[in-house]
């Protein structure tokens, strides 16, 4: 049985388009099922643009570029059947229902006001008591600390207001704490106030007792993207729903030297030991690409699990320098705690770019050919405004012109073999 994975992260804005793909390649190297993002400062159509890559599905709710905003993502292979959602004027949560391996779910993304707001809490229960569900889990940065005294470092021993109603609200509600579960007796932090120089665990899971019972595990991540360490939970599917895969190859692989001698070695050498007299050159042919296949993806796996080494290298030294950090805070552990990150971010920067690159050239290969991206520019087109210069492109009467001529008119310039900039490229590179 295959355990969803949701995550849940306070991303401090993602407007760049790089800082956008290191939060996604992140989210997908944690195999993340369903993500829960806070302050993303998008706009509606901003928010759209996330809905590339692993994501599937994508609901938000909006406020402005420079603040606010939550949206929930949604992989591409969950088969969740969207029903209603409830959304905030203010971007600061969104409340998604569904069903999801044939169970009505509800889901929630919620960013609290940094200070006290007698009627939010009020707002947020009235439309949670909208949907009729047993499998409740809500994420997200509540701005809050429950208990002042293991939540904090250092510790509290007064509860402020927004905490005492806080508690309230999870008692009306009938909601747990799921990390506490989890870990009843351990102090960690999911936030450090930098003017305050105080830890807090400010970024929950809460979950009904419905979804408790599934829970495998939560844990707070290492915070190296934002400000916000990310808090995960796998929790049981009631059952597997697989989906297919196909090998292809990787074709920027044959400008890598290394990847051209290995090949070469092992072709040579698969050709020494099996031509012989008895085999046809037909059954010769067939069983070597089945031994190269089976070599390119023993060469592929060896070279991702050194670069994920790294990655996680880089990682377990952030987590130990921050452990560090807050049991003894000086500023040489704060110049490592900040080289061990911008290490990290350039590495997560290059693999952006390089996934950024790899957009860009299937846009130049299949931009002019009949298939989906094709297909996807069209529709595109098709819902722009009409003062775009993609107007003319669909202006065209099918009755009097020809099918293969129109194709034309969509993406080739007068001479060309590229796709037209002002036709195809602004529809593509505006989602990156």
């Amino acid at each position: 049985m295959t355990d969803l994975k949701v995550i849940s992260l306070n991303v401090k804005g993602i407007n760049h388009v790089i800082k956008r793909q290191k939060i996604l390649s992140f989210l997908r190297k944690e195999k993340c099922q369903v993500a829960m993002l806070q302050e993303t400062h998008l706009s509606d159509t901003e928010h759209v643009k996330l809905r590339r890559s692993w994501v599937g599905q994508v609901f938000y709710s909006s406020f402005n570029s420079k603040s606010r905003g939550v949206a929930i993502l949604l992989h591409r292979s969950l088969p969740f059947s969207f029903e209603n959602e409830v959304k905030d004027s203010q971007g600061r949560y969104i409340l998604l229902s569904g069903h999801l391996y044939g169970e009505q779910v509800v889901f929630g993304c919620v960013y609290a006001p940094n200070v006290y707001d007698p009627s939010f809490l009020p707002q947020l229960i009235s439309d949670l008591n909208s949907f009729s569900s047993s499998y409740v889990l809500l994420g997200g940065d509540f701005n809050c600390v429950l208990d002042p005294k293991t939540d904090m470092s250092p510790p509290r021993s007064d509860r402020l207001k927004k905490s005492e109603k806080m508690l309230e609200f999870l008692s009306d509600l009938n909601l747990h704490d799921v990390w506490r579960i989890m870990h009843p007796t351990d102090k960690d932090y999911s936030f450090f106030s930098i003017p305050h120089q105080v830890f807090t665990r400010i970024d929950y899971f809460f979950s009904s007792q419905f979804v408790l019972d599934r829970i495998k595990n939560c844990t707070i991540g290492t915070k190296f993207i934002s400000d916000h360490a990310p808090v995960s939970i796998v929790l049981s599917p009631p059952y597997l729903d697989p989906a297919c895969r196909h090998w292809r190859l990787n074709p920027t692989l044959l400008s890598s030297q290394d990847f051209v001698d290995y090949i070469t070695k092992e072709w040579e050498g698969f050709i020494a030991i099996n031509k012989t007299p008895e085999i046809s050159p037909s059954t010769l042919w067939e069983s070597g690409k089945a031994y190269i296949r089976g070599s390119i993806i023993s060469y592929t796996s060896a070279q991702k699990k050194k670069a994920l080494k790294l990655q996680l290298d880089l990682e377990k030294n952030i987590a130990g320098l921050e452990v560090q950090f807050r049991q003894h805070p000086s500023d040489s552990l704060a110049k490592q705690l900040e080289a061990a990150r911008s290490a990290l971010n350039q590495l997560l920067t290059k693999k952006a770019q390089t996934q950024i690159f790899y957009a860009k050239h299937r846009l130049f290969e299949s931009g002019n050919k009949p298939g989906r991206l094709l297909a996807r520019l069209a529709k595109t087109g098709e819902d722009s405004s009409p003062d775009t210069t993609t107007k003319s492109c669909f202006s065209l009467h099918f009755c009097h012109c020809n099918p293969c001529a129109i194709l034309g008119t969509l993406t080739l310039g007068v001479g060309s073999s590229r796709p037209t900039r002002q036709c195809a490229e602004p529809f593509f590179f505006n989602d990156l």
